[in-house]
């Protein structure tokens, strides 16, 4: 009888402190006029379409979405219109432009720099390389396009090792089946934040201990390819793109763990092996944001890891000369 009133009180303790560490880690979950994803059986979790939250990221700084759940105020012909040139954006909360204005992004100020150019920006928070692809089968492939575009940061390789974000997010993963590439973990559980799921739907997955321990197990003890399962999709990409005549290129956005050492990440330096082999444009604008030291800490956000409104400019500015070096017929 004691042995098990001590063992319930240990696992309550136990949970109790997985709770804590969660917290630490992710903070509260929010509340409900913050949020801008839903549930999706495919993706994990994708951006709420016809939404709109004034003042999301302080006053003045909303977040829009248009009919098709893309960062943007405004909607897309199937066909690029004509004297433009469209770029789809996907990536991550640096593309969709988290603690930006919708005006503020950098697909925004690109089009703002160059009125030619069409920009759709397609990013979702939290996603990785590999719902990047995902989405653009989904929806990517509804539109015409001039050029598709990987933006991505040095974490984005480690979340295609997760079967969960943030210990709330559920996510599809992709493996090599033959010479295909084939999504796993879909349907894509429905306990997490995203779906909304009660407590008790959701149990014992919402237990933060089991969270935790999920946490751990993905990001140290599974065995995943990340990058040669990466190139599979930057190759699988690119002559996807090549057959329905648009380009493909990638960008690696840096982020503040770039700046931390003096060598590049791991990332930094696989992705720009892969791009070589694989002859894909590959802006990196490390040092970009490098040759701006003195102005670094004013590039990111002081209260988290984002892009100020500086930041996003620059990214902005120096892709748009790093694409029309790449690529010549990208509008001057």
């Amino acid at each position: 009888m004691y042995s098990a009133l001590i063992i319930f009180v240990l696992v309550l303790l136990a949970e109790g402190a997985a709770q804590l560490c969660l917290w630490k880690m992710y903070r509260g979950r929010l509340e409900p006029w913050e949020r801008l994803h839903e549930y999706d059986s495919l993706l994990g979790w994708r951006n709420l379409k016809s939404h709109h939250v004034p003042n999301r990221y302080g006053p003045g700084n909303n977040a829009t979405h248009n009919l098709e759940g893309f960062r943007a105020e405004t909607e897309y012909t199937r066909v690029v219109p004509p004297g433009r040139y469209r770029i789809l954006f996907l990536g991550d909360s640096f593309t969709y432009g988290v603690d930006a204005d919708d005006k503020d992004t950098f697909p925004s100020q690109m089009e703002t720099l160059c009125p030619a150019i069409e920009a759709v920006n397609m990013g979702v928070a939290g996603y990785g390389i590999d719902q990047f692809y995902l989405r653009y089968q989904a929806q990517g492939t509804e539109l015409d396009a001039n050029l598709v575009l990987f933006a991505f940061i040095e974490d984005d390789f480690a979340r295609m090792k997760m079967s969960v974000f943030q210990a709330s997010y559920p996510k599809p993963q992709l493996i090599a089946d033959g010479g295909a590439i084939k999504s796993v973990n879909v349907p894509v559980p429905a306990w997490g934040d995203a779906a909304l799921t009660g407590w008790l739907e959701g149990f014992p997955n919402r237990l933060a201990l089991v969270r935790l321990l999920r946490k751990v197990s993905d990001t140290y003890i599974n065995n995943y390819p990340v990058f040669p399962m990466a190139e599979r999709v930057f190759n699988a990409m690119n002559d996807q793109c090549q057959g329905a005549n648009r380009r493909f290129a990638m960008v690696y956005l840096p982020s503040k763990i770039d700046f931390e050492r003096s060598a590049p990440t791991e990332a930094a330096r696989k992705v720009g092996q892969i791009a070589e082999r694989l002859h894909i444009p590959l802006i990196n604008l490390t040092d970009a944001f490098r040759a701006r030291a003195p102005e670094l800490a004013g590039l990111f956000r002081p209260d988290g890891g984002h892009y100020s409104k500086t930041g996003y400019r620059l990214v902005a500015a120096e892709l748009l000369k790093g694409l029309r070096r790449e690529l010549p017929v990208v509008p001057r």
